[in-house]
């Protein structure tokens, strides 16, 4: 049985007025309405449970109440049962529009965002752009790596972005990845100007500070993020680079870990894994966790300049220029391949020949960084020298 919890607030005063009078007519709809709608308003999901379960002893099949119990375990975060009965007026055809934005919200909270992104995309056809569907559909896309399609979302609806914070924060998040910066700031600000702990908005800002070397800002807010959110890889990776950035190799190992282990996935979280034990001098750390990165994705390029320059270090010159030739024809650009041949130049005709190689591809290192050189950013270059 509910034990209601000690609230002198009108809604929690009025609930508990109606209660007894509600078990005394239990088939009174307007009151039952009422208690329910009492209960979702001061968050006593528990509370709001129970009266509608008192309802559905009678009357199982009852739409209105099955929906309100999906509501109630929506709001008690239990997200799978909440889907079992949203399916079945699904097929029902109760209330559809807001069935659908339900069952958005309920997948993409457990993530699973390919179903998330399937109900979502139901009502945008509809036409519906209400912020919370538009949170669903463009954080799922980003979720599923469909970008470009996220940004066309979220361009199209600019106004809504602005107008609520948790989606200001998501197309922070979503802009910075896609490196439109001023967008990114822009959509940051509104969603902390919203709610200054925004996980999404804080995030940003750090990554945006961390790229015009801003590193106290930047640290600050990292920080702050792991507080909020522990298990927000993100923020660890942040303050992985920024650690490796000052040179403190040895802290940005420890901090990376963290981070691989909270997004085992993320090719690029073990990419700076690797380069803080190359950095800390732990070549075969290093190579290990290159070669997981490349275990990962085979089509990434930097995975096979990372383990092109592992393989040079080694001496294995045909086996570092195999996997350079794979690493340029995914990316000519790639910064690792440069670092790979940068070693084999070095061993060919000494140190200095490679310096330009080790500058550029260890200035691109340090986070990606795209804010202005300085010196602490060549500063990392002394310990590549020596490789």
């Amino acid at each position: 049985m509910y034990s209601p919890a000690v609230s002198q607030s009108p809604t929690a005063t009025r609930l508990e007025r109606l209660i007894p009078l509600l078990g005394s007519e239990p088939d009174n709809l307007p009151l039952h309405r009422e208690c329910v709608e009492l209960a979702m308003r001061g968050k006593e999901y528990a509370r709001a449970l129970e009266i509608v379960d008192a309802r559905l002893t009678r009357h199982p099949a009852d739409a209105e109440s099955l929906y309100a119990r999906s509501n109630a375990l929506i709001g008690l975060g239990r997200h799978a049962e909440a889907i079992e009965i949203l399916k079945v007026l699904e097929q029902q055809g109760v209330a559809r529009i807001a069935v659908l934005q339900n069952l958005a919200t309920c997948h993409y909270l457990l993530g699973q965002f390919e179903n998330a992104h399937a109900y979502a995309e139901q009502l945008l056809a509809a036409g519906e752009r209400s912020a919370g569907l538009l949170h669903s559909a463009i954080s799922s896309l980003h979720h599923l790596g469909r970008a470009d399609e996220a940004v066309a979302l979220a361009d199209a609806n600019a106004e809504v972005v602005a107008s609520n914070g948790l989606l200001a924060g998501a197309c922070a998040l979503l802009y910075s990845d896609v490196e439109q910066t001023g967008k990114a700031a822009k959509f940051a600000a509104i969603a902390l100007a919203q709610n200054p702990n925004s996980v999404e908005g804080l995030t940003v800002q750090a990554t945006l500070a961390a790229a015009n070397l801003d590193t106290e800002q930047a640290v600050h807010q990292y920080q702050r993020v792991t507080q909020l959110a522990p298990q927000n890889g993100r923020a660890w990776l942040g303050l992985g680079m920024l650690a490796m950035l000052g040179q403190d190799f040895s802290n940005a190992k420890v901090l990376l870990a963290h981070a691989t282990e909270l997004m085992p996935s993320h090719v690029g979280s073990w990419h700076a894994r690797g380069w803080a034990h190359l950095f800390s001098g732990d070549t075969a750390g290093a190579e290990q966790f290159f070669a997981h990165a490349l275990e990962l994705d085979r089509n990434f390029g930097e995975s096979h300049g990372a383990m092109a320059a592992m393989l040079a270090m080694k001496g294995d010159r045909q086996g570092a220029e195999r996997e350079i030739e794979i690493a340029e024809r995914l990316d000519r650009s790639g910064m690792t391949s440069h670092f790979a041949r940068a070693i084999l130049t070095s061993h060919d005709h000494g140190p200095e020949a490679s310096r330009a190689y080790i500058r550029d591809s260890v200035r691109a290192l340090a986070g990606r960084f795209r804010g202005k050189p300085n010196a602490i950013l060549l500063k990392l270059v002394e310990p590549t020298k020596k490789l």
